[in-house]
Parts: C-alpha cells; sequence; structure tokens
C-alpha cells in the first residue's frame, strides 16, 4: 500500500488575493519517503489542502492504492463524501477524476498533524507559501533546476511555472540501470504539465545525451525505461529544453 500526507499552509493578500503552500511526503513499499512541496494562488487553505492531496494522486505510482492522511476534515468530507461548497466539490471531483485516470483506489483518512511525517507535510507547506513569488506568464513553460551531487542518494529539483513552484526531493535508486543524473531528470520531467515547455538547467550531459538518444544506454532495461518516459512526455505535448550542463 501507498501512503501520502499531506498539508498546506494559507496567507491572505492585502489586495484580497491569497498565496498558499502544499507539502506531502510519500511512501512506497521499499523506498524511502519523498518529499513534495509547490506554492500557488489560492482562494483559502482549504483549496491549498485539496491540492496537496491532487499531487499526492499524481505522485503516487499509477494502478496502486493510495491512502492520504490530512489533519483537515474539510477535505476529507469533499473527497470521501462529496460535502463541502461549490469551490471545494470542483477540486474534490478533480481529485476523483485524477484518481480514476490513473488507476489509483484512493482513500482519504485523518492523522493528527503531530504525527512525524504530518509534521514534515505541515514544514514543507510552510516554505513552500514564504517562498518568493512566480512572475505572471502567460506562455506554457516552466523553469527547472535540478541539483544533485554525486555522492549523495537525492538530488532536489525546483519547478517554477506561472502561480507555483514546486520543489521535489528525489530519492536516486544506486541499483537502478538508469544513471542517477538521468533519473533526477525523469523526475524532473514528471512534474510538468500537459502542453508544458521545461526550460532545464543543470542537467548533467549524460542526462541529456540520453534524453535525447535514449538507445545510447547501455542497458536494456535503461533504454526501454527512457524511451517510456520520452513517449509519454511526447505524448503530452511536454517539450524538454536545455540550457545549461550541471
Amino acid at each position: 500500500m501507498n501512503h501520502a500526507y499531506v498539508d498546506a499552509s494559507w496567507h491572505e493578500l492585502p489586495d484580497g488575493s491569497g498565496v498558499g503552500g502544499w507539502g506531502l511526503v510519500l511512501r512506497t513499499p521499499g523506498s524511502l519517503p519523498q518529499r513534495f512541496q509547490g506554492q500557488l494562488e489560492a482562494p483559502d487553505n482549504n483549496a491549498a489542502e485539496l491540492r496537496a492531496v491532487l499531487e499526492a494522486v499524481r505522485l503516487a505510482p499509477a494502478g496502486e492504492p493510495l491512502s492520504v492522511y490530512t489533519d483537515n476534515q474539510a477535505v476529507i468530507a469533499a473527497v470521501s463524501r462529496g460535502r463541502g461548497g461549490q469551490h471545494l466539490g470542483e477540486r474534490a471531483r478533480e481529485v476523483m477524476d485524477e484518481a480514476g485516470a490513473r488507476g489509483v483506489a484512493l482513500r482519504v483518512g485523518y492523522l493528527p498533524r503531530n504525527r512525524r511525517h504530518m509534521l514534515s507535510a505541515h514544514n514543507l507547506a510552510n516554505d513552500a507559501r514564504r517562498g518568493n513569488g512566480t512572475p505572471g506568464l502567460n506562455s506554457a513553460q516552466a523553469d527547472v533546476l535540478i541539483e544533485q551531487r554525486p555522492a549523495l542518494t537525492e538530488a532536489r529539483v525546483s519547478l517554477r511555472r506561472s502561480g507555483e513552484r514546486v520543489t521535489a526531493h528525489v530519492t536516486l535508486d544506486p541499483m537502478s540501470e538508469v544513471p542517477p543524473s538521468a533519473q533526477a531528470l525523469l523526475a524532473a520531467v514528471e512534474l510538468a504539465q500537459p502542453g508544458e515547455m521545461l526550460l532545464v538547467r543543470r542537467a548533467s550531459r549524460v542526462a541529456q545525451a540520453l534524453w535525447q538518444r535514449p538507445e545510447r544506454a547501455l542497458r536494456p532495461a535503461a533504454q526501454a525505461t527512457l524511451l517510456s518516459a520520452r513517449q509519454a512526455a511526447e505524448a503530452s505535448g511536454v517539450q524538454v529544453e536545455f540550457l545549461g550542463v550541471g
């Protein structure tokens, strides 16, 4: 069973609009916990909380059950029982539609904030909300920064698009036939929205070469993984442009 622990943070701005942050910790069998966070424009805290649930569904393995834990009863009622106002209902339906499209059997339950992974999600959400605002760009593009050191088993992928910032802490698998730097790049591509252009900085030469020519991978399993990722990106209209070498 896959588990996600989510929380959100929200602040009303002087002009009446609101800025929010979401955070989540994703646990899958046999892997270390993965942490994600993002900043967004939101009308209230519940909207930011539901965004965290939506991102958990997007980031969890497809075709597998997922339990999402939150300390927000309004979110539980909206997703599990269809209760709440119009804006909550619309966002809850978006969550369920995404779960259905990805074959994720979703369960949403309560867990207090003082539990370890819930507290981590809370801190991630607060940090995301306090981040710098993103300029209001109209083009469907996102700036991506990959930070990875050869000696570490985790990479940091930061993505900025109009209205939000997303940061993923990616656990790298040393046993995978896909090189660690390419694993970090694939994680960045998974954060893209349909039709988006990713402007990627600090991807390694190896990662760039394998993305552009998956057949260059020495191992058949690595070729298959890279080719599948390329095909999925192309099917969603996602493009990748490299702006520098890590």
